[in-house]
């Protein structure tokens, strides 16, 4: 098992920087395309967050001509200042890239206060600060003070700094206080979607809603894609003012996609959470492990007993939102992902019928983007298993279609484009009916 693990921690190390500049390029081919999403959304999602100001508070200059006097060159690279005539700096307006952002840190002097120019790198930086936040192996208590600093001017980079600070010291009362505190603020600015899949198991389905509605926390979009199930299942959302599809047997591939195009294109939230109606919530504000893990990893599924119970299936992890299990099983019962990952990713693949493999094939695309897990000889998936249960439901089986499933998976398995949610066009003015058709 020692051995297993080393080598699957220096194929990780080497593998991830393939995934990263496969998404990287990814995300810069559809930025020169400047083209909508083919999902037909009305706003193409933006990658990259809108730039701080560029111009320099007066606390920075002061900090940068120190700097200067005490020969940083890096510093002095990045203003473009090619003389020591340091009352320039007033009038210099700065971005700073990625590249730029680690240079200035692994050069910094030893002088050099790095609470202060974090700061100042955050403050000017033209990249999704998460990029340089957890790449970065800084002290745990540079992290926590600057989320202090953040948090009353900026809470989703007050979030990534606390949440790195929570990584690198998982145990520690102080960060973990804080952590827990500023994410709650975090989430309470996010818009949060919850989907339940289901046919013909009403009386799973009513458990799964009722437990959602009990020990869901705060504001949240609810909404059942139902596969044309042909007991009261309508009936019983309609009479529970319950959002709901409507909608002719088409597998439980399309059916997600009913959900997640739904929470995605529809209410636009920021984290989607997919239960299927036999998982279902257990405890008092489950959907927060979620959320965070979600925004950390771009998604995660759900570590069911089953799988962590095997032995050699879970490779590393605490199942914590900050540190997922990593294992070589996974399981469709309950997923979530972040708005970025589902905009880079996509929707589960439509060729996928009926029942088995379109779930795994989605997760795994995931990981081809970049997003946590790993490929190769044992794919490895995120998961957690906090705040849920399974009553296991009977499942609709189908022999010939699940080997059907199993070789379309095999034959696109290198495939890590963008899935829309539909194969052509007739299909899309088909599916869109069905979104269009939700109420209560």
């Amino acid at each position: 098992m020692k051995n297993f693990l080393q080598q699957t921690s220096f194929y990780a190390a080497v593998v991830v920087i393939k995934q990263r500049a496969r998404r990287y390029l990814n995300i810069v081919s559809r930025k020169v395309k400047n083209s909508e999403p083919a999902s037909g959304a009305p706003f193409p999602y933006q990658y990259h967050p809108k730039t701080s100001d560029s111009r320099l508070s007066g606390d920075e200059v002061a900090f940068i001509k120190k700097q200067l006097e005490q020969g940083n060159k890096e510093l002095r690279s990045l203003l473009g200042l090619k003389n020591r005539n340091n009352d320039l700096v007033t009038h210099i307006d700065v971005k700073v890239s990625l590249d730029n952002a680690r240079a200035l840190v692994n050069n910094c002097l030893h002088s050099t206060d790095i609470t202060t120019l974090v700061t100042f790198i955050l403050n000017h930086a033209d990249f999704p600060v998460s990029h340089f936040i957890m790449n970065e192996n800084l002290a745990p208590e540079v992290f926590r003070d600057l989320a202090i600093l953040f948090r009353k001017v900026n809470t989703c980079t007050s979030f990534w700094l606390i949440a790195r600070a929570k990584m690198l010291r998982p145990d520690g009362p102080a960060i973990s206080s804080l952590f827990d505190s500023i994410t709650d603020e975090y989430i309470a600015t996010l818009n949060v979607g919850i989907g339940v899949i289901t046919y013909n198991r009403k009386d799973y389905l009513a458990k799964t809603v009722d437990a959602i509605k009990a020990f869901t926390k705060g504001e949240y979009h609810l909404v059942v894609a139902d596969d044309g199930s042909k007991d009261n299942t309508l009936d019983w959302c309609k009479q529970n003012n319950v959002f709901h599809t409507s909608c002719v047997n088409k597998g439980v591939v399309r059916n997600k996609n009913r959900a997640l195009y739904y929470l995605n294109e529809v209410k636009k939230v920021d984290v989607l959470i997919l239960l299927e109606d036999d998982c279902r919530p257990n405890k008092e504000n489950w959907q927060k492990e979620w959320v965070i893990a979600s925004l950390l990893w771009g998604h995660i599924n759900y570590a069911h007993k089953r799988i962590i119970k095997k032995e050699g299936a879970v490779v590393s992890g605490t199942a914590s939102s900050t540190s997922p299990y990593l294992c070589k099983l996974v399981t469709g019962q309950c997923t979530a992902c972040s708005k970025d990952a589902m905009d880079n990713v996509g929707y589960l693949d439509p060729r996928f019928s009926g029942y088995g493999a379109g779930h795994v094939e989605w997760t795994e695309r995931f990981i081809r983007q970049g997003y946590n897990g790993t490929t190769g000889k044992h794919w490895v998936y995120p998961a957690i298993n906090t705040g849920l249960n399974s009553d296991d439901a009977p499942t609709f089986k189908n022999p010939e279609q699940l080997e059907k499933n199993r070789a379309l998976k095999k034959k696109i398995r290198k495939d890590s484009h963008r899935r829309d949610a539909w194969v052509d066009k007739t299909e899309r003015k088909e599916f869109l009916e069905e979104i269009a058709s939700i109420h209560t």
